[in-house]
């Protein structure tokens, strides 16, 4: 314990809740966390299957299950990974709430975030940019303005927290599942289609492996704030996905720029991309 706030120290054993651990990303920081020395490590899941065998079954949203899950638990760490875009905002109201009801001081939230937190201006962003929320009617509001409301909600609530914002997440997770772009490219390959990507959407990318190892980082240091994931490098989609292409063994020249004719979102900035210098300066994680 520094400060008030309980960080890993030579044989002390850390308790760790992952939850979200059944999806892409919680459960490359679970499987992760549970290989790491002096962790006690527990996650949730909703939607069987489980991906692994011990995970515990909750619905966060209903109060009574939670807290007394939360109550039998009491971890020294929470990293709250669970995404469900069109029900994003319930996960807000009920569950977060419920964690932030029952969260003490001692205890540190590594909240996984996103760049849809920008929804003005234009990139690169730094973590002091201010946030914005998209219209109601927008078919990405749901997702992206509880993503602003929650990261509001725990810099007012809390002070011993993580907030890791990350733009697109690409790569195979821990388990071997790929992200849906990747896979979907993938497959429109292999079938010998062409797939047009827009030159003009500017994104930070980052692999899922180093997301993973940053979020395993920050459960074992006392580092706190709210710090943007992913290398100093920004790409357009259809240069990154070109990039892919020759990964998966495939041409680039079979990934083609798609028409600007075609206005883009306007409610969402062409350059989302992120500055993540600040990052690069407390943590051992390089990103490729």
């Amino acid at each position: 314990m520094i400060n008030g706030k309980f960080f890993a120290g030579e044989g002390e054993t850390m308790k760790v809740c992952v939850f979200g651990a059944n999806g892409y990303v919680g459960a490359s920081v679970y499987q992760l966390l549970k290989e790491t020395p002096d962790a006690d490590v527990v996650g949730t899941y909703l939607e069987n299957p489980a991906v692994f065998n011990d995970l515990d079954k909750l619905d966060i949203n209903q109060p009574e299950s939670f807290s007394a899950f939360y109550k039998q638990t009491q971890p020294d760490v929470v990293v709250w990974s669970v995404m469900n875009g069109p029900y994003e905002d319930e996960l807000i109201h009920e569950g977060l709430t419920h964690l932030i009801t029952h969260i003490t001081p001692q205890t540190k939230l590594v909240y996984v975030s996103s760049d849809f937190v920008f929804t003005e201006g234009n990139g690169p962003y730094d973590e002091d940019a201010p946030m914005s929320k998209l219209p109601e009617d927008h078919k990405l509001s749901t997702y992206a303005n509880a993503k602003v409301k929650a990261e509001y909600f725990i810099s007012k609530e809390l002070s011993n927290y993580v907030i890791l914002r990350a733009g697109p997440i690409y790569g195979k997770n821990k388990i071997g599942k790929l992200d849906e772009r990747t896979d979907q490219l993938k497959y429109q390959l292999r079938s010998g289609s062409t797939v047009a990507y827009r030159d003009d959407l500017i994104r930070t990318f980052v692999h899922i492996d180093d997301l993973a190892n940053v979020v395993t980082e920050f459960v074992q240091n006392n580092v706190t704030g709210v710090y943007h994931a992913g290398p100093d490098k920004r790409y357009s989609f259809y240069e990154f996905m070109q990039q892919i292409a020759e990964q998966l063994g495939y041409h680039k020249d079979l990934v083609e720029k798609a028409s600007e004719h075609e206005e883009a979102d306007e409610e969402i900035p062409k350059n989302t991309s992120l500055k993540t210098e600040k990052i690069a300066n407390v943590m051992k994680q390089t990103f490729r």
